[in-house]
């Protein structure tokens, strides 16, 4: 076991779900099951998000073409071999699944993932253009989830809340307000 979610203080980097302390764990990289050929990097560890049935800590993996996709605590306990399918896990009070059960998320993205990576992004359009971001910057990035892969484009509305009028607008909770997705479409990993 990682940590007890529900026990340990998670300090975040001030404004973000980004978890202050990676555990050792950036740099991490196992070989994907299905492709052999592609390896994942482990990124950093965000905290959990309410609401799951899975509510650990999360990891953010990158691949060497750009991907993203992110794991569940309990998923990732089995990638780092800290516990077996079948044994016991106490912070979430059922057992590991093996990883080709149903139960078994892997490397995946939902919403509040990949909330929290366009965040990541716009972050770090920040450290290029101090005061306010320019309206219309673009963003792209490429997304794993379970065996669909897609990329995304997105472009900048407005560095401004909507509802307040204050700009900068720095918060993760209205980044998906300054963000509109211009395109989604899938791709094949393999032709990149």
């Amino acid at each position: 076991m990682l940590l007890n979610p529900y026990r340990e203080q998670l300090q975040v980097v001030a404004g973000t779900r980004i978890l202050e302390t990676d555990l050792g764990l950036a740099g991490f990289t196992f070989v994907d099951p299905v492709n052999p050929q592609r390896i994942w990097v482990l990124q950093h560890l965000l905290a959990p998000v309410k609401r799951r049935h899975i509510d650990g800590i999360r990891a953010k993996f990158e691949d060497a073409k750009g991907f993203i996709a992110f794991c569940n605590q309990r998923d990732l306990e089995l990638l780092l071999g800290l516990a077996q399918p079948g044994d016991y896990c106490p912070w979430l009070d059922e057992y590991y699944p093996s990883p080709i059960d149903r139960e078994f998320f892997g490397l995946c993205a939902d919403d509040e993932d990949l909330k929290d990576d366009l965040f990541e992004r716009e972050l770090r359009l920040r450290e290029q253009y101090p005061g306010i971001l320019p309206q219309f910057l673009e963003v792209s990035r490429r997304i794993h989830n379970g065996s669909v892969e897609s990329e995304e484009l997105f472009t900048l509305l407005g560095d401004v809340d909507f509802y307040t009028g204050i700009s900068p607008d720095t918060k993760l909770e209205t980044v998906e307000n300054r963000w509109s997705r211009v395109e989604r479409s899938p791709v094949k990993w393999a032709a990149i």
